[in-house]
């Protein structure tokens, strides 16, 4: 170790760098060493430079649910951002109006035809999801008692014929289940992103018919009147004689049918 005497007589230890430490602190040293002590600021610093490099390229896109930002949230293409409410509104004059009137089947024909081959009836005029069977019906009758006593509120409804039939039209203004989600038979879950938003469509369209369908409707003034009935019906293998239907068209007649 070199030593530097000092003009006194003392000496003193030499401490000034020499050749060999000043190429070791050089400026690549010193960039490592500042690696070292702030990985994390010089891993942004090069998440930065390869995103600009990537982005000047055009290697970097944007990406939009089909159908455009505008119109996405109503498909079921649009994923997280899907809307139940606005695809039930985009579909409900141009599919599921016009699928009732031209797909339903006269309840009459459909219950003869179960009471002589279910099987065969149920593949002809149903729908099956999972384990049910979903059938658009249509039928004419009088309207007799109208049950507001629960949000859960039916209207009844008897179809005349030589063994008159009851059924049950539900009129809300909550309606549960999934009936007529699974009587349309363009809407399946594969299209969407999980059960959950082919839950919420089935909640979307039973809140459509509670709002257009039965809420312009004076349901105090129906009794006694016939009506003809447009809807969807879950075939219940377990009780056949009761017929619930969720209405998608409700045509008021006159006093007396």
């Amino acid at each position: 170790m070199p030593f530097i005497t000092a003009a006194d007589g003392g000496t003193f230890r030499d401490i000034r760098p020499n050749s060999a430490s000043r190429r070791r602190d050089g400026p690549m040293s010193r960039s490592i060493a500042a690696g070292l002590r702030y990985p994390r600021l010089v891993g942004f610093l090069g998440f930065c430079v390869v995103f600009a490099a990537l982005w000047a390229g055009g290697l970097v896109a944007t990406v939009r649910p089909i159908g455009g930002s505008a119109a996405g949230d109503s498909h079921p293409s649009a994923g997280l951002a899907f809307k139940p409410d606005a695809y039930v509104a985009r579909i409900w004059g141009t599919r599921v109006v016009p699928d009732a009137r031209r797909e339903s089947a006269n309840l009459a024909t459909v219950l003869a035809a179960l009471a002589k081959d279910k099987g065969a009836a149920l593949a002809r005029y149903g729908h099956k999801v999972a384990s049910t069977y979903n059938i658009l019906v249509r039928f004419t009758g009088t309207v007799g008692r109208v049950d507001t006593s629960s949000p859960i509120g039916t209207m009844r409804v008897t179809v005349a014929g030589a063994s008159p039939v009851a059924v049950k039209v539900a009129t809300g203004p909550v309606i549960l289940g999934t009936t007529l989600r699974d009587a349309l038979k363009f809407i399946s879950f594969g299209e969407f992103l999980n059960q959950i938003q082919y839950g919420d469509v089935a909640d979307a369209l039973n809140s459509r018919v509670v709002k257009t369908v039965v809420a312009p409707l004076d349901l105090a003034k129906l009794k006694g009147r016939s009506v003809t009935v447009y809807g969807a019906w879950t075939y219940d293998d377990g009780d056949p004689s009761d017929i619930t239907v969720t209405p998608v068209i409700i045509e008021a007649g006159k006093a007396g049918g």
